[in-house]
């Protein structure tokens, strides 16, 4: 039995606390919402019947500089979250920007290593080619006959008409310098 009335008396403790909670949460949310507000529309209401163009204007002004201020804090704060992603962004690229130029880098050095494996490849592939002499040398036989097919004078024609020539000029100044000499 005495395990009964305390428990009825721990309920009956508990019950009272919640209910002391509840009483201080109800007068909190009293004084903080409803008072505080009925006052301030109290005092609106009473301005409003003693002069209502003033409190009129009063109110729109008062709505006009909350607006502003309002629209520049947002507009500060979309400009900062504006300048903050540019500087990522920004980062970010040159970040881009660097790496691809590294691969860039990486590409053309790949690129020169495979065209000179080719080349050489090529030269060896080239090399195996059976009649490349006989190639070779038709090819330049026939660019060797070209001047003459054209009536060309060949290197060799030309290197002695370079010295005969030379040899009458030589002729002509030891000529001139007798007949002026007599």
């Amino acid at each position: 039995m005495t395990e009964n009335k305390e428990s009825r008396f721990y309920i009956v403790n508990t019950v009272n606390d919640a209910k002391d909670k509840m009483e201080d949460r109800v007068k909190s949310y009293n004084e903080k919402y409803i008072k505080k507000n009925l006052a301030t529309a109290r005092e609106f209401f009473t301005e409003l019947q003693g002069d209502p163009v003033k409190t009129i204007d009063d109110l729109i002004y008062d709505s006009r500089e909350v607006l502003r201020k309002v629209k520049s804090e947002r507009v500060e704060t979309v400009q900062k979250k504006v300048d903050t992603t540019k500087e990522e962004v920004r980062g970010k690229m040159e970040k881009v920007k660097r790496t691809g130029k590294e691969i860039f880098k990486k590409i053309e050095n790949d690129f020169k290593l495979l065209r000179e494996d080719i080349i050489a490849m090529g030269k060896k592939n080239l090399d195996r080619i059976p009649m490349k002499k006989n190639l070779e040398k038709k090819i330049s036989e026939g660019v060797d006959a070209i001047p003459s097919k054209l009536n060309l004078p060949s290197k060799s024609e030309i290197d002695n008409l370079i010295v005969g020539i030379d040899g009458v000029s030589k002729k002509v100044d030891a000529l001139s310098c007798q007949t002026a000499g007599a």
